[in-house]
């Protein structure tokens, strides 16, 4: 019988061989997962459950930024947690934001404050794929995984060619890239640059003077370099910048509404009649947010063939993210920062196990500033330092022909001290041990069970990330104790004769979820005490008809115990359905996708108690209703190097305002921009050129 081994640890044993000329038994590798074309729901050949989103998909979806990119993803939500500034937050499995583990070709250099804007702000022109895995155990000896982790996937440079792609859209939609790289003759030294741009404009359906979705406009810049020393050496370096401008709330410019600036006037905005659905009236200041990022980040990657069965890989990163804010008059800044290293040993001990073995340390410091906040009201800052360090520990076993196992377990130190309050030193001083196991049994060559379990966790690092900014009335910090989480995670794949069908279910529990406490009168983060449980499943269905049709189709429901729904600060999706359709013939390609999220109860979720007018007269709605968006793509390939596309997003332009405005008072007559379940721009229609040269 042929042997069907995980590739990772099979292609680096054959690494070894080759470079070594060690003579191993004859492996061959036959992949049961490879129909005539790749449906969604195809999962990455690998122990662990890894879902790929492909390059062709993110042309598919017209996505220009991450955001957009995994929203199309089973299993991932993104959800706008302010209309007037935008703010993202990535669900994996339905669990919060900040549970969410973005990694950059397997560097976490991310953090929850880097992540709040900047899903928006990394482009799509240079990423090959991303792969995401869900689950608390999804990363195996990657840290802080407790939702799961979407793995960027940079583009390397594999020739000599450029690529430009530039189209233009309604509502000022405009997205440009460009691509260039270049290989020495040698073949061992390459070079790729990139280069976007992405903007759009700020909306207002209801016409009241406020918008529903901000203005964007993002910049970004990489390069990378590859080069092979010798057969033993190489190394991949890659810096990048980002810049990232959001607008929001006034439809009038900012110079404009600083012109109108009136300091004494009450803080809530005021509309005609105190309706939100009708004009402001107040100065254009008192809805204004304008948040300007800029990022930049480099890594360095080095691997060496210490002998016959072993190789070392060393990886250097730095990020470094300034944030610039404006939030109705009050200005906040601050500078996020964050060092990574990583020693990692890879030993394949024999033709049945391959082990990995390392060390690593991330270091992270937030620094704020604010005029409004901590000069003239004197409130504490949200500073912080950050501190992980970790030894880890994995064996891929391949245990026969029908099964594999993979065990990982990570030791790690983690401190908190959190600048600002009275107390000194760590606020959080931990070490633990978080197990992590994944197993994969091949029924037949055509079916597959995958079954993973695991611990994760996090620190709680600042009110910034369940906040998008500093409140009026202050904050406190009471986190005593780190996020823990416990997950089980099961799937069932079977790929023959152009059927791709993926069956999964996930349960997870969180321990001292962390969550912000109103009721002292001062926001305050804190632990809770209960633990809180979400269990998700889901199906996925792809059919290639033939070479040029294939259909796609899913379904997810999610259940959230009352506990966890009463502490999110957005009402999360709870069932969703897609169905797709790409027909590619004689040049032609035709994509398109539909995509249905069923009616939800608000209430759970906090959204009782929010009405329309200052007199608390006129409620929201505490029922969102079933909704379905489309999207279509139309290309043409004229000839090897150009090709022209059009299509729409939101094509029927479903939106929430037709239904109600984000905008609400609460029961204290506060003012807020965040009563969100539905889409809040309308349809994009855009058409673009594509040339390859």
């Amino acid at each position: 019988m042929k042997k069907t081994l995980s590739i990772v640890a099979c292609a680096a044993i054959c690494t070894f061989a080759s470079a070594n000329d060690v003579q191993l038994e004859t492996i061959t590798v036959e992949s049961s997962e490879a129909p005539l074309l790749q449906p969604k729901g195809s999962l990455k050949d690998l122990v662990e459950a890894t879902e790929v989103i492909t390059k062709k998909e993110l042309q598919q979806s017209q996505s220009a930024t991450l955001a957009e990119a995994i929203d199309k993803q089973t299993g991932v939500s993104v959800t706008t947690g302010c209309s007037v500034c935008g703010l993202k937050r990535v669900q994996i499995n339905g669990l919060k934001g900040e549970h969410t583990t973005v990694l950059i070709d397997g560097i976490p250099f991310n953090s929850t404050v880097s992540s709040f804007y900047g899903m928006d702000a990394i482009g799509t022109a240079d990423i090959e794929s991303i792969e995401i895995s869900r689950g608390s155990g999804a990363s195996l000896t990657a840290p802080e995984a407790i939702g799961g982790t979407i793995n960027i996937i940079p583009r390397k440079p594999h020739g000599n060619g450029i690529e430009i792609d530039t189209s233009m859209g309604t509502l000022g939609t405009k997205n440009y890239s460009l691509l260039g790289e270049a290989l020495s003759a040698d073949k061992k030294t390459g070079i790729l640059l990139s280069a976007s741009y992405h903007a759009q404009d700020q909306v207002d359906n209801d016409h009241n003077g406020v918008s529903e979705s901000p203005s964007l406009e993002n910049q970004s810049l990489s390069l990378m370099v590859t080069h092979e020393f010798s057969k033993y050496d190489s190394m991949e370096l890659k810096a990048a910048h980002f810049t990232s401008n959001v607008f929001g709330g006034t439809m009038v410019s900012e110079s404009a509404a600083i012109a109108k600036y009136n300091a004494n006037e009450p803080e809530n905005p005021a509309f005609v009649n105190g309706n939100i659905s009708n004009k402001l009236i107040s100065t254009p200041m008192s809805v204004l947010e304008r948040i300007n990022t800029i990022r930049d980040e480099i890594y360095l990657k080095e691997r060496h063939t210490l002998n016959d069965t072993m190789n070392l890989q060393t990886t250097l990163a730095y990020a470094q993210q300034k944030q610039d804010s404006l939030y109705e008059g009050a200005d906040y800044g601050n500078v996020d920062k964050t060092y990574f290293g990583d020693l990692k040993i890879d030993h394949a001990l024999n033709n049945n196990h391959f082990l990995t073995y390392g060390t690593d340390a991330k270091i992270e410091t937030a620094r704020s500033a604010s005029e409004v906040y901590y000069v003239q009201q004197g409130r504490e800052k949200d500073d912080f330092d950050y501190t992980a360090l970790g030894i880890y520990a994995q064996d891929a076993w391949m245990i026969d022909d029908k099964n594999e196992l993979t065990l990982a377990v990570r030791g790690t130190k983690i401190t908190t001290d959190w600048r600002g309050k009275t107390t000194q030193g760590n606020e959080i001083d931990k070490t633990l041990l978080v197990p992590r196991l994944h197993y994969r049994h091949n029924h037949t060559t055509d079916l597959t069970s995958r079954f993973s379990a695991g611990m994760g966790y996090r620190s709680p690092l600042t009110f910034f990330e369940s906040e998008h900014g500093l409140l009026d009335s202050g904050f406190a910090m009471e986190i005593t104790a780190l996020e823990k989480s416990k997950g089980v995670n099961y799937s069932l794949a079977y790929k023959a004769n152009g059927l791709s069908l993926t069956a999964s279910a996930a349960y997870t529990q969180v321990e001292n979820l962390a969550y912000i406490d109103d009721a002292s009168g001062i926001p305050t983060l804190k632990n809770l005490s209960q633990n809180v449980t979400v269990k998700n499943g889901d199906i996925i269905i792809g059919y290639a008809l033939s070479d040029a049709l294939t259909l796609s189709g899913s379904y997810e429901m999610y259940h959230y115990d009352e506990m966890y729904k009463s502490h999110l600060s957005l009402a999360s999706i709870e069932q969703r359905a897609r169905f797709s359709i790409d027909y590619d013939i004689n040049g032609w390609e035709l994509y398109t996708e539909a995509t249905y999220v069923g009616a939800r109860d608000l209430a759970p979720y906090g959204y009782s108690d929010r009405y329309n007018d200052l007199a608390l007269t006129s409620p929201k709605n505490t029922t969102a209703p079933a909704y379905t968006t489309v999207d279509i793509k139309v290309s043409k390939q004229l000839n090897k190097n150009f090709s022209l596309y059009a299509g729409a997003k939101n094509l029927f332009d479903t939106l929430q305002t037709n239904v109600e405005s984000p905008l609400f008072y609460d029961a204290n007559g506060g003012f807020d921009s965040a009563h969100i379940w539905g889409p809040l721009r309308g349809r994009m229609v855009y058409a673009g050129m594509k040339a390859i040269f």
